[in-house]
């Protein structure tokens, strides 16, 4: 399945149709309705193009491209892990458009925030082959414009990095852009070396994951854009960027990459990722949640649920939902959540009854089932994530903090601590009119 037959199989979208210029107007307001995917029909200078964005903004959307519900996102994820499907290889869709390509001319490259001006592509995903094993790897990377077929890659060190350092020379890869949202979920994953994400992404999509192999790499046949490039060792200038944070990541020295050929389907469907919104934090988040849920069940095994929080950047801060059996579980799921993911900076434990990914609730739970003089737990100069600006940059420590939102079992009455609930909550308004 393509991106576009997943959009039209979406009922409720934004459509819109008077041109919009890709920078700064089209960002602002992909922002302003995270709640749908959006299309826009109209982009000033690419009268090709139809540029696509929101399409895994909320978790009920991302379940949806894992052909699952929101409740069943983490079960899918780990079963999907565990028995990845080979994909099909047939003829692709896409075609080449030119070879040492002035990108901007083919393609929007938004500029997003005024700071710096920076151009960037944050929906690319990188196709490698590891030299050693032939294993492919798909990973996001955030590319910076530099000028007409030269861009900056921002390369953590991670799979990639290896697979770059271990390479003589330039680094061959493909750069794809507008595919189907599980395959974008599926290079977010954090797994071993050893697996193929294209496989991983066809087991979330039910085996609906065709491909084909264009000068040595396998992509999506659908691929909206496809790049063909080398990752050089040479570094220039990377950054300022928006990360999950919301706040301005470092500049940096970062490999540059040269597009020697695109490849694009026929009016493509351009894929814009608005930096430190919904959709940038999703998918950094949601593929953490299952390694967290399984270190934390190896400690207490009736955990229910684990959501790294919206506004905790889907990434300082989570929510574990428990099956309490003793008073002293609360406290040890979040020291297991805490070692399962080291950049977490607060964790916050809850009952079964509590929606984890519902702030609200979560809220609610906080106000009414706490206490902090007994509930909350402070872990002193611990580790912590490079994306919190709020850490002490000389040691790069911070403080950790275990909150205990759960009822208390002793001298207390459950029912106290129990929602009021009025009879008759199943009537429907539309029944009245």
């Amino acid at each position: 399945m393509s991106l576009r037959e997943f959009l039209g199989d979406v009922e409720e979208k934004n459509v819109l149709s008077q041109s919009v210029s890709p920078d700064y107007e089209l960002p602002a307001l992909i922002s302003k309705d995270e709640t749908k995917p959006v299309i826009f029909e109209d982009v000033d200078g690419y009268p090709d193009c139809r540029v696509v964005s929101n399409i895994v903004s909320s978790r009920s959307m991302l379940a949806r491209a894992l052909c699952t519900t929101r409740e069943n996102i983490i079960d899918k994820i780990s079963s999907s892990l565990d028995n990845q499907m080979k994909c099909v290889v047939g003829e692709p869709m896409f075609e080449k458009v030119a070879e040492e390509p002035n990108i901007k001319e083919h393609i929007p490259v938004p500029i997003f925030y005024k700071r710096k001006k920076r151009r960037y592509f944050a929906s690319a995903m990188v196709v490698a082959k590891d030299p050693e094993t032939r294993i492919q790897n798909v990973s996001f990377h955030r590319l910076m414009l530099k000028d007409e077929n030269r861009m900056v890659m921002r390369l953590v060190k991670r799979h990639l990095y290896d697979i770059y350092s271990k390479t003589d020379g330039d680094l061959k890869v493909a750069v794809i852009m507008g595919v189907h949202p599980a395959v974008e979920v599926a290079a977010a994953t954090s797994f071993s070396p050893e697996m193929d994400e294209l496989e991983l992404a066809n087991s979330y999509m039910d085996g609906g994951l065709e491909l084909a192999e264009v000068n040595g790499l396998k992509v999506p046949r659908d691929s909206e854009v496809v790049m063909f490039t080398r990752i050089k060792k040479k570094e220039d200038e990377e950054g300022p960027f928006v990360d999950l944070s919301d706040t301005w990541d470092r500049i940096r020295e970062q490999p540059v990459m040269v597009v020697d050929e695109l490849w694009m389907r026929k009016d493509p469907h351009i894929r814009i990722l608005l930096p430190g919104k919904g959709e940038h934090k999703n998918l950094m988040g949601v593929p953490q949640e299952p390694r967290i849920y399984k270190i934390v069940k190896n400690t207490v095994p009736a955990v229910k649920n684990v959501v790294l929080t919206q506004g905790g950047c889907s990434w300082l801060h989570g929510v574990v939902q428990i099956k309490k059996r003793n008073e002293g579980d609360p406290k040890n799921a979040g020291i297991a959540a805490l070692a399962a993911h080291p950049s977490m900076k607060k964790v916050t434990i809850v009952d079964g009854d509590i929606d984890p990914s519902d702030s609200g609730e979560v809220e609610w739970a906080t106000a009414t089932r706490m206490q902090p003089d007994k509930d909350i737990l402070f872990i002193e100069r611990a580790k912590g994530s490079s994306l919190d600006p709020s850490q002490d940059y000389e040691n790069k420590l911070t403080t950790k903090w275990i909150v205990d939102a759960t009822v208390p079992f002793e001298n207390k009455d459950p029912d106290e601590f129990k929602k009021a609930r009025l009879p008759g909550e199943d009537l429907d308004l539309d029944d009245y009119r």
